[in-house]
């Protein structure tokens, strides 16, 4: 599909729509999300056949991925949630019709992208002992964390560059690039990982993290060259690549609260993945094992919640805010369909993707009772999904009405309170299974989400300033 293809004689009206579907309708939602969750599908898989490989390759691999990747990703995210938040100043752009200030906030997030290497080169280099101490996996897990650090502009370069397609409902073009980078990701982990002697040596560990770098860099010269096409220069302003500060700091006001939000959300969970590799090998590799999983599904509650934020930031820019309910009432039935159809999978037969992961360990002197505590967590994970789900669709339409001071509060502060505490009182103290770690959080997920959706019925975000 090409990058662009807007034609001139078409209406104002058509201009500015995302879709040919009613405005906020669930056909609307699923046009918008539905490429984007390919892509994410795409990723989640990239994620999980990597683990699946490096589990291969060894169980303490795959322990010291899971511990390394979490750490990697709250100090990464927030520095990636911003560049993203570029996405609601185009969203709004588009739906005011203010298309020649489109280009502007997207190249504010591409420096603000190139000036985090200031943060994440150092830390590649020098911080891994401050954060691994295990001598089972403190070696593996500090060459994991140092490569993804050094390719952490990379990431972040990534999402500035597609919120210039997704603000405007131009999806179909970023999945085809990112499906055809996580195949690539996908082949360069099996070159990487285990080697072609004698050309190329097994890099373990390592090469995961660095395939997955690569393949985001190929990502970025694509993303960036059809930013650049001259279609786009002359109705985007896509040339526009010099530093405003006004709009800098316009950018960073409302994505640094979404992004400090998520970074202390994720700093909570590297804790969780801590405390159960304190309880043992037991609690860790049960836990592994299901967020591997759990990892293979995050694209339809990360689909959705990007599709409403670019439909909602259009909505809004454009004062439509009737169609802005009309959009939560389609993600609410969306979420209760999927939450169904995944109870096929992770309630009737969770066993056969659990023996994925223990293949070739049967000789574990506690192999079948991993295998029974997993199955039994893989029903809470279900719950958990079904409200994660809709507090990510309501996350992301608050943030598209700039309401993420709230966002701040609720989600930084939030699984510290509800699933923390909770699990490491239950686990560590108490001594309970892994499991019940699964069935805190399915209550963490469930109560956050009720204090979102009152936040949303309040309608306090639409007093936010606006942006455009």
């Amino acid at each position: 599909m090409q990058v662009e293809a807007i034609s001139q004689p078409i209406s104002i009206q058509d201009e500015r729509s995302l879709t040919k579907y009613p405005s906020g309708s669930l056909r609307e939602l699923w046009a918008i999300s539905f490429p984007l969750m390919l892509s994410m599908m795409s990723g989640s898989l990239m994620l999980f056949l990597d683990r699946l490989l490096l589990a291969r390759f060894s169980i303490e691999a795959l322990n010291a991925c899971v511990n390394a990747s979490v750490i990697a990703a709250a100090l990464q995210f927030a520095f990636l949630t911003t560049s993203a938040i570029s996405e609601v100043f185009v969203g709004q752009y588009n739906g005011a019709r203010q298309y020649k200030k489109i280009g502007e906030p997207v190249w504010q997030m591409i420096w603000f992208s190139l000036f985090s290497g200031i943060i994440f080169i150092p830390l590649g280099l020098f911080s891994g002992p401050l954060f691994f101490f295990d001598p089972a996996y403190a070696e593996l897990e500090i060459t994991y964390f140092k490569w993804l650090m050094f390719f952490g502009p990379i990431f972040c370069l990534s999402a500035a560059l597609s919120s210039f397609y997704i603000g405007r409902g131009r999806v179909k073009f970023v999945t085809l690039i990112v499906i055809l980078a996580n195949i690539l990701n996908v082949l360069l982990d099996l070159l990487l990982i285990f080697g072609f002697e004698p050309f190329i040596p097994s890099l373990g560990i390592g090469g995961a993290a660095i395939a997955t770098g690569i393949a985001q860099g190929v990502q970025c010269i694509v993303l960036f060259v059809g930013f650049l096409r001259e279609k786009n220069r002359k109705r985007y302003q896509t040339f526009r690549w010099n530093l405003n500060k006004e709009c800098f700091l316009k950018c960073l006001k409302i994505g640094l609260p979404n992004s400090i939000a998520h970074t202390l959300e994720i700093i909570a969970w590297a804790v969780f993945f801590r405390i159960m590799t304190l309880a043992g090998e037991e609690h860790i590799t049960v836990v592994a094992i299901c967020q591997s999983i759990f990892i293979l599904f995050t694209f339809v509650a990360e689909g959705i919640s990007k599709g409403a934020t670019a439909i909602a930031a259009n909505q809004i820019g454009a004062k439509e805010w009737n169609s802005v309910w009309k959009l939560f009432r389609s993600g609410m039935k969306f979420y209760f369909q999927a939450f169904m159809v995944l109870g096929l999978i992770l309630v009737i037969d969770p066993g056969s993707m659990i023996d994925w992961f223990m293949s070739g360990h049967e000789a574990m002197a506690n192999y079948e009772h991993i295998r029974e505590i997993a199955i039994s967590a893989c029903v809470w994970m279900w719950v958990y999904f079904l409200f994660d789900g809709i507090h990510w669709l309501v996350v992301g339409l608050l943030t598209a009405a700039g309401d993420t001071k709230f966002v701040l509060w609720v989600g930084g502060f939030s699984a510290w309170i509800f699933a923390i505490m909770p699990i490491y009182y239950f686990i560590n103290v108490l001594g309970y299974h892994a499991d019940v770690a699964w069935l805190i959080t399915a209550v963490y997920a469930a109560l956050t989400c009720a204090i979102y959706l009152w936040r949303f019925k309040s309608e306090k975000w639409r007093q936010m300033e606006t942006l455009i």
